[in-house]
């Protein structure tokens, strides 16, 4: 009896790992982006470069829209600083057009402190909705697929 009772509470711990691990893996980067920004975000890559920190947005562009080019790309932070991309990088098909969006900003840590704030196109995406800096020190990067970080 006792070891149909452990493999059954085996059985329902392991699906509700499983459960977690596909919440965790499906789940947006935000749960309601802004449509006037005619793309989302898929993840954040912060770098530390000795006190500054690199800041690299990966973006995709939702179907159906373009990227307008003519608009400025700006990253504000919590302090109303504007910044402008370091890098931008463009990927996609001639059949398809641009379909992902790689924007590099360079930041000081202060910057990093509270919440960021991506304006393209038309629209507003929130990249950080957290205070603090994260936690880069033992790690040359660190990767967040989520806007609280």
């Amino acid at each position: 009896m006792n070891r149909r009772i452990l493999r059954y509470a085996l059985v329902f711990c392991l699906l509700i790992s499983s459960a977690f691990a596909a919440w965790a893996w499906f789940r947006p980067y935000a749960w309601c982006p802004d449509p006037a920004a005619r793309s989302h975000i898929i993840e954040t890559l912060v770098t530390k470069d000795q006190s500054f920190f690199w800041v690299t947005v990966h973006l995709k562009v939702n179907p159906g829209l373009s990227h307008d080019l003519e608009k400025p790309v700006r990253l504000e932070t919590a302090s109303s600083k504007n910044l402008e991309p370091a890098d931008t990088t463009f990927g996609g098909s001639d059949q398809q057009g641009t379909t992902d969006i790689w924007v590099k900003f360079w930041l000081e840590s202060k910057d990093l402190n509270r919440h960021l704030t991506l304006r393209i196109n038309d629209g507003e995406l929130l990249v950080k909705s957290n205070d603090g800096i994260p936690n880069v020190d033992n790690l040359d990067y660190r990767n967040f697929t989520t806007n609280q970080w």
